[in-house]
């Protein structure tokens, strides 16, 4: 239902048999999507329990994972377990991986958004406007409280005017070739880049445009590395 597939699928007395031999020539990826579904699916269940096949959710996952690997898939099971996403580099996604650790024990949302910029971007079926609308909000979500904790609306375009108006008041916990602690130039240029760079934020202006499936790629890893930053107190006053 879920990938509205025709009823002969839906209505065979063999589901499995339906799913493993089923073929849309419109639609070259409907067996990845097919097994997106499903894990899906399995993340709905109990990790613990058995199926008929005998074997938990986890241990479906594992094997299915050790498939895709040995197979040389472009594909893996993503961080949330609930689908599939593209294969990247190890190093890229133990960074993710820590600055959503990082944000879950500094607010509630921070993580979350993330995790939804990083499905959306590496999906199966990749959201470029979502991904990156998502890396600003996780972005917002670890930053406002900090920087604008009495702003009504707080945004990160504000957070940026905030540290750009206020070099000196900041500083980075890294130390510059002098051996005093850094400038937060680095963190502004950041920030600036992720805000600038979401140009389907409004519609109609003259340098309105599409988000691409690289520049969204390139705003979650961004995203990524300036929550960890303020997540972990990288950035503090002086």
């Amino acid at each position: 239902m879920r990938l509205r597939l025709p009823s002969t699928v839906l209505n065979n007395r063999s589901p499995e048999d339906a799913l493993t031999n089923y073929q849309d020539k419109s639609n070259p990826m409907i067996f990845m999507e097919i097994v997106d579904a499903l894990l899906a699916g399995l993340a709905e269940t109990n990790p613990y329990s058995s199926g008929r096949l005998g074997a938990t959710a986890s241990e479906l996952r594992r094997e299915l994972d050790y498939v895709l690997t040995e197979g040389g898939s472009a594909y893996t099971v993503n961080p949330d377990q609930n689908g599939l996403c593209r294969r990247v580099n190890e190093t890229l996604r133990q960074a993710l991986e820590a600055a959503v650790q990082a944000a879950d024990k500094q607010t509630q949302g921070g993580g979350g958004h993330l995790r939804e910029a990083f499905a959306a971007a590496y999906g199966i079926s990749p959201n470029p406007s979502v991904a990156y609308s998502q890396s600003v909000k996780a972005v917002e979500a670890v930053a406002n409280p900090l920087f604008l904790p009495k702003s009504p609306e707080p945004t990160l375009g504000s957070v940026r005017s905030t540290l750009d108006q206020g070099r000196n008041k900041y500083e980075m916990v890294v130390q510059d070739r002098t051996g005093a602690p850094a400038s937060i130039n680095a963190a502004v240029e950041l920030l600036n880049l992720l805000w600038h760079g979401q140009r389907d934020r409004h519609a109609g202006g003259p340098t309105s445009q599409p988000v691409t499936q690289e520049a969204a790629e390139t705003a979650v890893h961004a995203a990524a590395l300036l929550v960890h930053w303020i997540s972990t107190g990288a950035i503090r006053k002086k």
